[in-house]
């Protein structure tokens, strides 16, 4: 293996990421997914059935369902917002991350609710001690049923270790997915009589204005009832309480495992390419319209104004 990652070959790992890109065969968990170049140097993603198209092979990995759901293309995308914070929008010309621990959600990250942490250990400290007692290479090791105990204890501390430092590398850009408008989100993030403002959006228009980088997941929330269940070391991130299940979020996701000490970071996009509309809160003051114009016209950004959906007027 050849361990040559070309940014097309990563996008071709996310977007054939299920199946076989060259006979559409579907994945198994736990198959051989071959990742590499064809003869032409074509990137290719394709698993045993296909391996022998590859010219070279850059890497190969026992394939996982994926710890989130990508959207279709034109799944429409909100995130509604104060005038303030479309203001360093289109200002900076670039989405703001914030840091995973910054976001006001104690659970973000978690993995489980502390009434059930002793499940949680039990479960993880058997299978570092079968994973030490049976490695790859088929060796069991000579080692005390003491000394077992106190390595699989240390890696359990290791890998809680390593969930919390992903909350201080982990950067996060949430978005509403909806076909339709929220009036309980336009409540929640632009309350009368504060002046706000929703960005109207759509997965393929926010994954192409940030370069479709294959760096920055994008995928759905995943809600869980963490009395009952679990989330994975590797999907942590993407899963969040049953109760917040109102918010259909979509986030995009950068993590930064060198670290940075700032509370988020500002990603560049084309504004004309992200954006399908901007409409203004239904609870905002007449004057605020020709605000938001003048505003946009400075930072000489063409995109549509609408009113809200929820200002119209029904009839009986």
């Amino acid at each position: 293996m050849t361990h040559r990652l070309t940014i097309e070959l990563r996008r071709k790992q996310r977007d054939c990421h299920e199946l076989c890109c060259s006979c559409a065969r579907f994945f198994k968990v736990g198959e051989t997914a071959h990742s590499g170049y064809a003869e032409d140097g074509t990137p290719l993603h394709v698993g045993d059935c296909c391996s022998s198209k590859l010219a070279e092979t850059a890497v190969r990995t026992y394939w996982q369902t994926r710890a989130y759901e990508i959207p279709d293309e034109d799944a429409s995308l909100w995130r509604y917002m104060d005038f303030s914070k479309f203001l360093l929008l289109i200002k900076e010309r670039a989405i703001y991350f914030a840091r995973a621990d910054h976001v006001g959600d104690k659970f973000e990250g978690a993995k489980g609710a502390s009434t059930n942490r002793t499940v949680w250990d039990d479960y993880y400290l058997r299978f570092f001690r079968e994973s030490i007692l049976n490695p790859p290479d088929g060796k069991r090791p000579n080692i005390s049923p003491e000394n077992l105990q106190s390595e699989a204890e240390r890696l359990l501390k290791e890998m809680e270790a390593s969930g919390i430092r992903q909350l201080k590398t982990t950067y996060l850009s949430c978005w509403h997915e909806s076909e339709t408008e929220s009036e309980a989100l336009w409540r929640l993030y632009c309350p009368p009589p504060s002046v706000g403002l929703a960005v109207h959006a759509s997965y393929g228009s926010l994954n192409t204005s940030l370069g479709d980088n294959p760096d920055i997941a994008i995928g759905r929330v995943r809600y869980i009832d963490f009395r009952k269940e679990f989330a994975g070391p590797s999907d942590a991130i993407f899963r969040k309480r049953h109760s917040l299940s109102h918010e259909r979020e979509v986030r995009a996701v950068i993590s930064q495992p060198d670290g940075n000490d700032s509370f988020g970071i500002h990603r560049p996009v084309d504004l004309n390419l992200l954006i399908h509309q901007v409409v203004i809160s239904p609870f905002a003051s007449s004057w605020f319209e020709a605000l938001l114009r003048g505003t946009m016209a400075k930072f000489e950004v063409d995109i549509d104004i609408i009113a809200s959906e929820l200002m119209l007027e029904p009839f009986y």
